[in-house]
């Protein structure tokens, strides 16, 4: 099994991630997380994270460093989930590092960000494709609005859709950028 994960978090409480995870026939799944309930949703994030990340195989992050920095915090609340917390931290790749090292395209700019490395190794995915949350920045103010008492419902629902498919595209991407770089080609691009 090989995971892409990525995570969101505000003020150390991670209340989203999306896991893309490709097994060993080659079927591509997507799983996420999302609590907008305005709660602490850190144990059900450690506790989703690990029920979907198995115990073997790579998790492929892109600049790894918050990922790894998320499950090393929840590793020190949550003491109970600390050696499968360690266990997937020992595990991540980061595509960074291999991208930098081992790719450019001149449409990236001198940028080595995701959104940049996306649409040159795959000009059919963008960020630029989606509506309202487009980055982490913006997944925080997401976030904020969506928790606030005063936001209306029909507005959390579409806060909730919006990131959604920005963490979906995050993992999306790295799974195409690890297939782009590994010469893999699949079928359903899009999953």
């Amino acid at each position: 099994m090989t995971c892409a994960i990525t995570t969101v978090g505000y003020q150390q409480l991670p209340f989203q991630f999306s896991l893309h995870i490709l097994d060993e026939s080659g079927d591509l799944q997507h799983h996420g997380f999302l609590d907008l309930s305005g709660n602490d949703p850190s144990r059900a994030c450690a506790q989703s994270l690990l029920d979907l990340c198995g115990e073997q195989g790579p998790v492929f992050a892109y600049n790894s460093g918050f990922e790894c920095r998320v499950m090393r915090e929840l590793a020190a609340r949550f003491p109970e989930f600390a050696p499968a917390l360690e266990s997937i931290t020992a595990r991540v790749v980061d595509l960074l590092p291999i991208a930098r090292n081992r790719y450019y395209h001149p449409s990236q700019h001198g940028s080595w960000s995701i959104k940049a490395v996306l649409p040159a190794l795959c000009p059919d995915l963008s960020y630029g494709s989606l509506d309202g949350v487009q980055d982490g920045g913006m997944a925080v103010a997401a976030y904020q609005e969506a928790i606030h008492l005063k936001t209306p419902p029909a507005r959390k629902q579409q806060i909730q859709k919006d990131l959604n498919a920005y963490c979906h595209l995050d993992t999306l991407a790295m799974v195409r950028i690890w297939e782009a770089f590994s010469g893999r080609i699949r079928e359903n691009m899009h999953e």
